[in-house]
Parts: structure tokens; C-alpha cells; sequence
């Protein structure tokens, strides 16, 4: 897994000086404003990408409670804990694989 910068990241407004009176939104590394992850004009994307890192790590407990779920109901061995299972596997397949996206 890579490893990217810890939280957490923040959102400032600044001033962006190949556009005069555009707006635009730096989202920082750290609160010493020292590194900037990237530059964006919308501030509901600046603090999307803002809280990735938080998202990522609660995709991570999420698929991994869905997995010990399935393995709970398969292990009942009903058709009803089976299809429960099923669910559960599925989701946790989907969340799966946005962390490898995110991490690969």
C-alpha cells in the first residue's frame, strides 16, 4: 500500500494570480500552509479532496467489518444468513477495490 500524507489536509482561499478575481482554493498538507497539494476553483472539491485521507481509512474499516459480517453469517449456514453474506460481500468487494485504486 502507498503511502500518502497524513492527515490532516486543510482548505484556504488564496488569491490566484494567472486569474485576477478568480477564486481559488489551495488544499494544504499542513497547518503551516508549507505544502500544497494541489489548487482548485471549487470550494466544495477543494474539501472533497480535502478529506480523502479520512475517507480512505473509514473505506478501510468499513470493508473489513463487512468481511467479518459475511464470515459471521456464512457461518450460520441459513439461506438467509447466506444471502446476507452475499450482500455483504459484494460491498465489501466494491470498497476493495476503490482502496486499491487509491493505494496501488
Amino acid at each position: 500500500m502507498q503511502k500518502h500524507t497524513p492527515a490532516p489536509w486543510t482548505v484556504r482561499e488564496v488569491t490566484h494570480s494567472n486569474v485576477p478575481g478568480q477564486r481559488a482554493f489551495a488544499i494544504d498538507f499542513n497547518e503551516d500552509q508549507e505544502q500544497v497539494v494541489d489548487w482548485v476553483y471549487e470550494e466544495a472539491d477543494a474539501k472533497l479532496i480535502a478529506q480523502a485521507p479520512g475517507l480512505l481509512d473509514d473505506l478501510i474499516v468499513a470493508a473489513g467489518t463487512l468481511r467479518h459480517y459475511e464470515a459471521l453469517h456464512r457461518a450460520k449456514g441459513t439461506a438467509e444468513s447466506i444471502e446476507k453474506a452475499e450482500v455483504n460481500a459484494r460491498l465489501a468487494a466494491r470498497f476493495e477495490q476503490t482502496i486499491a485504486k487509491a493505494t496501488q
